[in-house]
């Protein structure tokens, strides 16, 4: 990184975190000290949470993906080799404005989601995670089918836009990585990080015999058959039960329903190629 920036003529400072930091503080207070761009290296927790503390701001965000997944750098073409990553933010890169949501005062840029996904990234270890990467998702889910222990189909309200939709489901994602979207759902509708709303999806399941097909449809890539809805969210978003369900947001558990999520476009700046 050194090497890049100084053949640039790029003046930077490094800050390493530690668990205890909060990224997106350690922005917010340097930002007033003058600095021009901020560049995240990490996975996507630590691009998403560097990312909340450009909120409102119109400094851009440079990615060097060293995380698990690095959904966020794939969806956005990021190279995913160091030095590369690196050049191209030393280099001449171009600025692209991408979308993200509002759940509470944080700032997210993935996605959100209630039922089996918060189940199950509840449940996922950090230790088994720097291990096994994703797959550690499909272990715990897989560990939790055997011991009957996903979750059961839910009454859940989903208001859009100001439009109530009952439904018996056992997930509601908000989407913003069409990566991710096509992971969970390959036959659903093309997602894009810029496009100005946000996609939400709604899947119910009919018998529990619907839940090893599913994972194995996800597992092996082939286009599940799974009753499915999409709703295209221009404004915002809000998931009431009446049973109080965990809610996850770009990987990490934020707190349980009712969620209310307001939708920002154009919200973030990110160099890419």
């Amino acid at each position: 990184m050194k090497r890049h920036f100084t053949a640039s003529h790029i003046d930077f400072e490094v800050h390493e975190t530690l668990k205890t930091d909060r990224p997106n503080q350690i922005v917010r207070d340097r930002l007033r000290e003058g600095f021009d761009m901020v560049v995240a290296a990490g996975g996507d927790g630590t691009v998403s949470a560097v990312s909340d503390g450009l909120a409102g701001s119109s400094i851009p965000l440079g990615i060097i993906p060293t995380g698990t997944g690095n959904l966020f750098a794939r969806e956005l073409d990021v190279p995913l080799e160091v030095d590369a990553a690196v050049a191209l933010i030393a280099g001449t890169p171009r600025s692209r404005k991408t979308d993200a949501m509002r759940i509470g005062k944080r700032m997210y840029i993935l996605n959100a989601s209630v039922g089996i996904s918060a189940t199950v990234i509840g449940s996922t270890t950090r230790k088994s995670k720097g291990r096994f990467g994703r797959i550690a998702y499909v272990g715990t889910a897989i560990f939790k089918l055997l011991k009957f222990k996903l979750l059961k189909p839910r009454h859940l309200i989903v208001t859009v836009d100001g439009e109530a939709h009952k439904y018996r489901a056992v997930e509601v994602a908000i989407t913003n990585c069409g990566i991710l979207g096509k992971m969970l759902y390959p036959k659903g509708p093309d997602i894009c990080v810029d496009d100005g709303h946000l996609d939400v999806w709604v899947l119910s399941m009919q018998t529990f015999l619907d839940y090893p097909r599913y994972l194995f449809d996800l597992v092996t890539g082939r286009p599940t058959k799974l009753h499915a809805h999409f709703i295209k969210a221009e404004k915002s978003i809000s998931i009431r039960c009446s049973v109080p369900l965990s809610v996850q947001a770009d990987g990490d558990i934020i707190g349980r329903t009712p969620v209310e999520i307001e939708i920002l476009p154009g919200a973030l700046t990110v160099l890419v190629p």
